[in-house]
């Protein structure tokens, strides 16, 4: 009889410890074991100001923050300081991870509501770049900085960290996008090389009632027109010359920005390439290109 009553409360016991296993599973964010670890913090996002990609071809003007608040069974009280650290994930470029700013608990602000301490970081390319000791002529468009904050308290310092009360989350890590913004194109000599695989050359755009050809129209109101062939024996007619390939140069001047246009390949013959003042290409266009604006990779600058 004694038996069996052991045997009973055994079987409630596992019942139980089950029950409670899946009601923690079910309900809390992270184990169970995670709980006894009290104080430690944890930063959730409040807002991000400005966007956070980061321009190549000017990094200082890239600048963003971002406002977090600092949460932890103390109230955020014993959080001490919180590190922000920078890497990057580069076609061309590698550097070890590096510490990009330090704020100390000096330059927390109170919750406006008189919740959790908040901090606001700040971020710009230019310090970016320095902390890596990289090079900005060594990105390239779609390069990612990725970042990462660790707060410390008297428990240690905490990256990885999984919110551990109230159903929080915590966001501890995110990363940035190289792009190449320019109210301007280079100023310089640019170089467009021209293909026409049946050998009869190309149409400018005018002429000819329209046709193929590139157009480059600059903000200082200045049109240039391109096409592979030679001067035309009278005005509305084709160009009469077998032209399988040839070259152009035209000099865009300091301070303009431009539309570049491709008035299209309908006989899958014609094929270009572009090239910047620093003699990297920057488009290319492929036999059966249809008409369109020309998207200038100006990362390639």
């Amino acid at each position: 009889m004694k038996n069996k009553f052991l045997k009973t409360i055994v079987a409630l016991s596992a019942v139980c410890l089950a029950f409670y296993s899946c009601k923690d599973d079910d309900t809390l964010p992270v184990d169970f074991d995670d709980l006894i670890n009290t104080g430690v913090p944890f930063a959730t996002e409040i807002t991000t100001n400005g966007s956070t990609n980061v321009n190549k071809l000017d990094p200082a003007s890239s600048a963003f923050s971002k406002d977090y608040q600092l949460i932890s069974p103390a109230g955020g009280t014993d959080i001490s300081k919180v590190d922000v650290y920078v890497s990057i994930a580069g076609q061309n470029v590698t550097a070890p991870e590096a510490l990009l700013s330090t704020i100390e608990a000096s330059s927390f602000t109170a919750s406006a509501t008189g919740g959790y301490p908040e901090v606001n970081i700040n971020y710009d390319g230019a310090s970016i770049i320095a902390a890596l000791g990289i090079n900005a002529t060594d990105l390239e468009g779609g390069d990612t900085f990725d970042y990462r904050l660790a707060l410390t308290n008297p428990q240690g310092t905490f990256s990885d960290v999984s919110a551990n009360f109230d159903n929080q989350s915590a966001d501890h890590t995110f990363s940035s996008t190289v792009v190449c913004d320019s109210p301007t194109l280079p100023a310089g000599d640019w170089v467009i090389d021209m293909q026409d695989s049946y050998g009869d050359g190309w149409q400018p755009t005018t002429g000819n009632g329209g046709g193929a050809g590139i157009t480059v129209t600059l903000s200082d109101g200045t049109v240039i027109e391109i096409g592979l062939c030679t001067p035309y024996e009278a005005p509305g007619y084709p160009c009469t010359t077998g032209l399988s390939a040839g070259s152009t140069t035209i000099t865009i001047p300091a301070g303009v920005s431009g539309d570049w246009t491709f008035n299209g390949d309908f006989w899958g013959e014609m094929s270009f390439q572009i090239y910047g003042p620093s003699g990297s290409t920057v488009a290319t266009g492929t036999a059966g290109s249809g008409a369109g604006p020309i998207a200038l990779n100006l990362c390639n600058e």
